[in-house]
């Protein structure tokens, strides 16, 4: 399941960096306006409203599979976090 998490996560970072590299710049308004030549969309009118939703929900899912990833890690990788070794440590002198 952890290996499935790493692989979901890798391809939704992927495509998130494709979708915001294929979003139009905000420049080009500014250029429109003083008279300079504008470039349509390569993939039609609506497709600048289409990508910011995309990007959103894309990184809507890799923020929550990040935190998934977080929880459910150490568990997987039989590791504790530095906070826990220390409790431990202190636990273990304490007894001393």
């Amino acid at each position: 399941m952890f290996t499935a998490l790493l692989i979901f996560h890798a391809f939704i970072a992927l495509l998130l960096i494709i979708v915001v590299i294929i979003q139009p710049g905000q420049a080009e308004g500014g250029v429109a306006m003083m008279g300079g030549s504008s470039t349509g969309s390569a993939f039609g009118a609506e497709t600048g409203a289409v990508l910011t939703k995309t990007t959103a929900v894309l990184g809507a899912i890799f923020m929550l599979n990040s935190l998934i990833l977080a929880v459910v890690g150490p568990h997987f990788m039989n590791q504790s976090s530095v906070v826990e070794k220390v409790i431990k440590e202190q636990k273990h002198k304490g007894k001393k």
